[in-house]
């Protein structure tokens, strides 16, 4: 029976898990609020509002308030109190789908009812009325609403089951697909159920007002299919034992995926001014920048891993540390400012003094105030600070303690300051500009750490690498997801989301490296060749995409029409991937056959 037990621990764990998160998901909706009160006081509840007075909130003559709520809950009714401000009494026009109201101002506060119309889709309640302005106040005004509750209709008892079953295939289907990755498998399903059930132990009480895209039902389905999707890759995928040296086709998508993503996220500015607003389009474009950066902090800790792994027997020896040193700059700083002169000609920087402090890399130092221009160089200056001050520190520690304990307590200290400064960052900044901290240079130097790590499992342990290119793409993709699931609604949990989102992601893609390094072809040749070329001028393109974007909005502005949009895009994507191929074949690739040739790694 012990025996059983112990080969069938996993399965016992997923069925625990699984079984607790759907009892979550079942008493949340089971228990839900026979009415709720929406914070009028809050900018994604309600547009249009001048404050909070000791008896509610002032509307300007024209505001909008969000009403849709859960899609699977009918709502019958709308109630609120309000009153006119002082003054000549002003009517008030209700604007709700098809509904539409004028109210006549007679008496000083009066309760309103409306029923809410039917369908899964509800446009924002519209109040407009005139304004007047009372004496002493400098304010325009137009009514004062004290309180605003949505009533839904009552369900039958049985429909919170089938509720929770609906939002627990999510987490049924990523069980079945994590159950090869045995405990790694476990750990990625704790993570996600505690993630996604929080969600929904918070949205149900508010009636799913700005839900998170992962409880749309259409992102659930979506997320199901990629998941059945990529288990069914993974049956066919052939894993090799350890990867060569050299350009590995696996990291190269990685790469091409990186790029793309920021890419992207900078052509946002070209879209639509409207699309601004849109939470279920406009959110995925601005957070994807940031996703791909995580990607490429670890691919640039497992890469420079290896590096400082096959150096470590000399690294007390600082000829070693000023040979890697010279490597890395080579790599990275000719081309960087290249482009730092070539934006001048682009997209002339305004303000010198901010543009000197970012090719200086201190210009993301200072959370207060971050420079801006070049602002995308904050991830550049991650980099370099990690370049230059980790062999210097690993250099002066290897020289008390042998080389496995100096790498060990310089791994330590570099991840302990990285999470020591995000949390007082986290403590000291106003709740204004403290979205800043994800982007200073110095709180994201554990980044790289997780890929250096992976490296050294890499070369100490190769059967557990081995082993982990099995089992470690699933419980990777998961812990990735979920790190998204946080940086998509930063103002969920601001603290924990600012302090672990992009730890997740950084994660999840480290876990996927193994896998991805065996992979030898998508299974097209020329979408392998494209993605292979993309890789090789990713650096570039990184370097070049924000000025290209600058120079399409600063010509063209923002699209008013779908063939503007259409057109801007093609221009911006044309220019930066032939300035990027430029850049690469013209400065990248002379350079480092000058390094290759002159500045060799080994001594």
């Amino acid at each position: 029976m012990q025996r059983i037990l112990r080969q069938n621990a996993t399965l016992f764990a997923f069925i625990a898990i699984g079984l607790l998160s759907w009892v979550v998901i079942w008493w949340a909706f089971a228990h839900q609020p026979t009415q709720i009160s929406l914070a009028l006081h809050d900018p994604l509840i309600a547009q249009g509002t001048l404050g909070i007075d000791p008896e509610g909130v002032w509307f300007t003559g024209n505001t909008q308030i969000v009403v849709n709520r859960f899609g699977d809950t009918p709502w019958r009714a709308m109630q609120w109190r309000w009153r006119q401000a002082p003054g000549t009494p002003l009517e008030v026009r209700l604007q709700l789908s098809v509904l539409h109201v004028v109210i006549p101002a007679t008496v000083p506060w009066r309760v309103v009812h409306v029923l809410m119309p039917t369908g899964q889709r509800i446009p924002p309640l519209d109040v407009q009325s005139a304004t007047v302005r009372p004496a002493g106040d400098s304010r325009d005004l137009g009514v004062i609403m004290s309180y605003l509750q949505i009533i839904p209709l009552e369900n039958n008892p049985w429909w919170p089951g089938l509720v929770a079953c609906d939002y627990f295939l999510l987490l049924g289907v990523a069980a079945l697909w994590l159950y090869r990755g045995r405990w790694l498998g476990v750990g990625a399903f704790v993570v996600l159920c505690s993630i996604y059930g929080a969600m929904i132990l918070q949205e149900v009480p508010r009636g799913f007002a700005q839900p998170s895209l992962w409880l749309d039902r259409e992102s659930r389905y979506i997320l199901c299919v990629l998941m059945v999707g990529f288990a069914w890759f993974q049956r066919y995928r052939q894993v090799a034992h350890l990867a060569p040296s050299g350009r590995r086709f696996g990291l190269d998508v990685m790469r091409a995926v990186a790029i793309l993503c920021v890419v992207v996220a900078h052509s946002t500015r070209l879209f639509f001014t409207e699309w601004a607003s849109t939470r279920d389009v406009f959110k995925w474009f601005v957070n994807i920048g940031s996703i791909g950066v995580d990607i490429f902090f670890a691919l640039s800790g497992y890469l420079i891993g290896a590096i400082l792994l096959r150096a470590l027997a000399q690294f007390d020896d600082f000829t070693v540390v000023k040979r890697f040193l010279a490597r890395r700059w080579l790599r990275t700083l000719p081309a960087a400012y290249v482009s730092a002169v070539v934006v001048w000609f682009v997209a002339p920087p305004k303000h010198i003094f901010d543009y000197l402090a970012s090719i200086l890399f201190v210009g993301l130092f200072n959370p207060w105030h971050f420079s801006t221009e070049l602002t995308f160089w904050w991830s550049l200056s991650a980099e370099e600070l990690f370049y230059l001050l980790f062999p210097l520190l690993l250099f002066l520690v290897i020289k008390k303690y042998p080389r496995w304990r100096a790498f060990a307590i310089t791994i330590g200290i570099f991840a302990g300051f990285a999470l020591l400064s995000r949390a007082i960052l986290e403590w000291a900044l106003p709740f204004a500009i403290i979205d800043n901290m994800q982007y200073v240079s110095y709180a994201c130097l554990d980044a790289m750490v997780w890929g250096i790590l992976l490296q050294w499992l890499r070369r100490q342990r190769p059967a557990w690498f081995i082993r982990l290119s099995h089992i470690g793409f699933a419980p990777g993709a998961v812990i990735f997801a979920a790190g998204i699931a946080l940086l998509l609604d930063p103002l969920r949990w601001v603290e924990i989301t600012l302090f672990g989102c992009h730890i997740l992601i950084v994660i999840g893609a480290v876990l996927m490296i193994p896998a991805m390094e065996s992979i030898k072809t998508l299974g097209w040749r020329s979408m392998d060749r494209v993605f292979a070329w993309i890789a090789v001028v990713s650096y570039s393109a990184y370097l070049y995409n924000a000025m290209m974007s600058d120079w399409v909005l600063q010509r063209f502005g923002p699209a008013t029409s779908w063939a503007m949009l259409g057109q801007s895009l093609l221009c911006y994507f044309g220019l930066t991937f032939v300035a990027s191929a430029l850049s690469y074949y013209v400065v990248e690739a002379p350079v480092l056959r000058w390094r290759d040739r002159h500045v060799r790694e080994s001594l």
